[in-house]
């Protein structure tokens, strides 16, 4: 398979990667329930809190399968010896390009994404052409990873219930 080929320092993964503290599943069937009254995970509370928004990690998310199949990969990675790290390429976005960032799905926000990429990865301009968002997304994840591996990233949340890391905000080209 494609990893063992690559066998990558490390994998960053564009989904959440664990639940609230106290929630075993996403099911609203389940009697578990999140420790804190936040019922979101802290990353995702100091994601807001700075600004940046997300999807929802609790039982009412419109985004399960996608948890649920990100927390899956994550456990087969480690069990592969992997390292993974969860990271969110919009927060990313803002901060390494700063706000507005169009939205993604456009195609404003597309030459958007195409330009940026081509200013912070200029080994990927005579593939860009073919790049839609989610490759754009993809890039940037990757991009995330390389600052992750020289300590340029800064770790939301706390590490029992889970991180997400984002460029450090002085990447930032305001």
């Amino acid at each position: 398979n494609i990893i063992n080929l690559y066998s990558p320092k490390i994998t960053a993964i564009d989904a959440p990667l664990s639940l609230p503290l106290g929630l075993c599943c996403l099911e609203e069937s389940c009697s578990c329930q999140p420790w804190s009254k936040r019922k979101n995970r802290q990353c995702d509370q100091e994601l807001r809190k700075g600004g940046i928004s997300c999807y929802p990690t609790t039982k009412k998310t419109f985004i399960k399968p996608l948890i649920y199949r990100g927390i899956a990969l994550k456990n087969k990675l480690y069990q592969m010896g992997f390292e993974v790290i969860e990271v969110y390429p919009y927060a990313s976005k803002v901060r390494l390009f700063g706000k507005p960032i169009p939205r993604k799905n456009t195609p404003l926000g597309i030459a958007f994404l195409k330009q940026r990429l081509t200013n912070l990865l200029p080994a990927l301009k005579p593939y860009l052409d073919i790049f839609n968002h989610n490759l754009c997304d993809a890039a940037i994840a990757a991009y995330t990873a390389f600052l992750y591996c020289r300590n340029m990233v800064a770790a939301l949340g706390n590490e029992e219930e889970g991180l997400i890391f984002i460029p450090l905000e002085q990447l930032s080209h305001h």
